[in-house]
């Protein structure tokens, strides 16, 4: 009897073996051998058409829009009488903040309220006189300065009184508060401080290669680390045509909308601008692209598990993904991680594609696969050859004792 014997090859989780066996048979010694061909693991990603925006990143400082000082209008010092509001207080315009002490304002107010009196009655008095005669024309003006300048003095009176009550010049929220019962409200120092924190403006810069490509109205998108990861949405309202001769770039202000308030004043904001669009074309990652002898290539999946090194031209970037002009097609599969050995030719089992795991694990496995199965084939031809020629040797036999069985007979 013969022995048959076939080395087995184990496919590591990387690695695919393939094998030729040659078997043995009695009287003479067949050699075995293998060849191992090791394929290298990549991700790979499918080359697809989108459109794509090239940004710039900016970052800057939140701040209200509006921000006004509130300063009691005296002309000396007035004491705080009440005080209505305290930092933190949403405030409309034209509430009261706060009440000064009026006594001597409205003392004022009448005094000058009598002279008033006093004075239109005497103009009224003379005008009639000047119809018949009995004043002259220089006195009726006399009479008629007295009235304007009584008048002007209720006036000034009358806004003094009205000043004792302080209000909001607008609505917002009040952000600071140096008013206390008591104390004394003068014009050198702010009663109060109130923001309209509705609206946030961002204060930022760009520089002279992309200042020309934004506008004012163009959206952006801003986001703020320290309220929350997700993107909120914002608009251009300035751009400044003076550089900053500190930073070299150009003021720009971002406008964005403060829902329930739930933003404050002096957050770092970063913001994604887009500077540049292109409509359609064939994006890939930065990482799947190599520099062979300082030219990009990017290495493209072949059907039989090898890859191809293509130059490519490339377009517009973000740093991130490149636009690729020349070099790639649509539905390429190129190598995007492992991508650093690579020469043209190379084998490779793609571990994942577009970010999902593959079970097949490479072309060579089906190579070293079909190879077992053409052992697996010869060694049935083999032994099924075997059987044959058994079956013959016995049924000879027989015959051969028949044959010398008759012989003598014949004699």
């Amino acid at each position: 009897m013969k022995t048959h014997t076939v080395k087995k090859a184990a496919v590591l989780t990387l690695s695919a073996f393939l094998m030729t066996s040659v078997l043995t048979g009695c009287g003479n010694k067949d050699v075995v051998q293998e060849t191992v061909v090791s394929t290298i693991p990549v991700t790979a990603e499918t080359v697809i058409m989108q459109d794509f925006d090239k940004t710039v990143t900016l970052g800057g400082l939140t701040a209200a829009e509006n921000t006004v000082n509130v300063i009691a209008k005296v002309s000396g010092m007035e004491q705080i009488k009440a005080v209505n509001v305290k930092v933190g207080d949403k405030v409309r315009a034209g509430q009261v903040l706060a009440v000064l002490d009026s006594e001597l304002s409205s003392i004022t107010l009448n005094n000058a309220q009598l002279q008033y009196d006093n004075a239109y009655t005497n103009y009224e008095n003379g005008k009639q006189l000047f119809e018949l005669g009995a004043v002259s024309q220089n006195e009726l003006n006399q009479l008629k300065m007295a009235f304007e300048s009584a008048n002007n003095q209720m006036r000034q009176a009358q806004m003094s009184v009205d000043y004792a009550t302080v209000t909001a010049p607008i609505s917002g929220t009040v952000t600071m508060s140096n008013a206390n019962v008591g104390s004394y409200a003068t014009a050198s120092a702010p009663m109060f401080e109130i923001a309209n924190v509705e609206t946030l403006e961002i204060s930022t810069g760009i520089n002279e290669q992309n200042v020309s490509k934004i506008a004012i109205g163009q959206e952006v998108l801003l986001r703020i680390n320290s309220y929350s990861d997700q993107w909120m949405s914002g608009r251009i309202t300035e751009i400044s045509k003076v550089m900053n001769t500190q930073t070299k770039n150009y003021p720009v202000t971002i406008a964005m909308e403060n829902k329930d308030d739930a933003l404050v004043a002096g957050m770092y904001a970063e913001i994604e601008v887009v500077v540049d669009h292109a409509a359609g074309v064939l994006v890939i990652p930065v990482d799947a692209i190599v520099y062979k002898e300082a030219q990009p290539v990017v290495f493209v999946v072949q059907p039989d598990g090898t890859v191809k090194e293509s130059h490519v031209v490339l377009g517009m970037n973000d740093g991130d993904y490149y636009v690729i002009d020349e070099g790639l097609n649509l539905g390429d599969q190129i190598v995007v991680k492992g991508n650093g050995d690579l020469v043209n030719g190379s084998a490779v089992t793609v571990v994942t594609l577009d970010g999902v795991a593959q079970d097949y694990i490479g072309a060579a496995d089906d190579v070293a696969t079909e190879n077992n199965e053409e052992i697996t084939e010869e060694n049935n031809e083999e032994m099924n050859e075997e059987t044959n020629t058994d079956s013959t040797d016995e049924n000879t036999e027989p015959s051969d004792s028949a044959d010398n069985t008759a012989e003598p007979s014949a004699e």
